[in-house]
């Protein structure tokens, strides 16, 4: 039974994997300095990618879910180094502790512990911490469209089910 707990492989200060997919379905998109989007995997990385990063069994479990990822965002921090944008999947955040903002779209809205924010796909997004105190949450990655039919293609173990 695959039980794992957000310390078992944490990574820097913000993030821990706790479950991936292998199969990498989901595009994640970002903008370049002509503000036109493209795909974030064909540049370095300024820092470790979490869904990048392979983990071992049994925590690489998933079927169709892309990955569940914890975070505690230190102050003035963000979950991620830039806007992004999943083209092909739908994205939830459950907030755990602390308070911050949630950018989705235009939208920009506080959020505090027992919160959960739905992120559609194709809206940039980005969960930063304005506060003084660590902002923790949970991001629960589903892909959608193109980004399933690629997942269910790709994935020897969804053969023949």
């Amino acid at each position: 039974m695959p039980i794992t707990n957000w310390r078992e492989q944490v990574y820097n200060v913000i993030g821990s994997v706790l479950y991936n997919n292998p199969v990498r379905a989901v595009r994640f998109l970002v903008r370049n300095e002509a503000g036109e989007l493209w795909d974030r995997s064909e540049r370095p990385a300024p820092v470790r990618r979490l869904a990048e990063t392979p983990v071992p069994e049994p925590r690489n479990c998933l079927r169709t879910v892309q990955f569940v990822h914890h975070v505690l965002i230190p102050p003035g921090g963000r979950h991620v180094e830039e806007l992004h944008v999943h083209p092909d999947a739908e994205e939830l955040v459950v907030i755990t502790q602390g308070a911050g903002r949630m950018r989705i779209g235009e939208e920009d809205a506080p959020v505090e512990a027992g919160d959960v924010a739905y992120i559609p796909p194709g809206a940039e997004h980005e969960l930063r911490n304005d506060s003084r105190e660590l902002l923790g949450a949970f991001f629960i990655n589903v892909p959608v469209g193109e980004g399933l039919r690629r997942l269910l293609a790709d994935d020897p173990r969804q053969q023949g089910e």
